[in-house]
């Protein structure tokens, strides 16, 4: 789990500008020194907190599990993660152990209740394909319209 830790005790919606990203890397342990042109995705951090979870790292499944966590709780001493261990550890159970739906799925499900699914895009009143119709890239109405 990637943790980010505002030491100075600002929280980061007080900072001009604050991110975090992660390197490529050709081999675990390589050694290699940090060069920011070897960033492979930057998030933005702007919660109103000192202690943030962006992202899990599933090193098994080698995917990315965007999580845009902000840890509100003060820990009692210092700002790091063994003082927010527990808020932590609950929040990455939530975050691998939740079972979600991926947009076919939902597509899917919405397509069966809703009416019936045609083999043909001039015959669909309403289409699902990530280059025509509603996208993936349609956020706004996915969440309004299909969850």
């Amino acid at each position: 789990m990637m943790c980010v830790n505002s030491f100075t005790e600002q929280p980061y919606c007080d900072l001009p500008e604050c991110f975090a990203g992660w390197m490529a890397r050709q081999r675990p342990n390589s050694g290699e020194v940090f060069e920011p042109r070897t960033v492979v995705d930057k998030v933005d951090i702007a919660a109103n907190t000192r202690f943030c979870l962006p992202a899990v790292f599933d090193l098994v499944g080698r995917e990315v599990v965007w999580a845009d966590i902000g840890l509100a709780t003060n820990p009692r001493f210092a700002n790091n993660v063994r003082n927010h261990l527990s808020g932590v550890s609950l929040m990455l159970r939530a975050m691998t152990q939740l079972k979600k739906a991926d947009l076919h799925t939902l597509f899917s499900l919405h397509a069966r209740a809703r009416g019936e699914v045609v083999a043909d895009v001039e015959s669909a009143d309403t289409v699902f394909a990530v280059d025509c119709g509603l996208t993936p890239f349609d956020l706004d109405r996915i969440r309004a319209e299909y969850m």
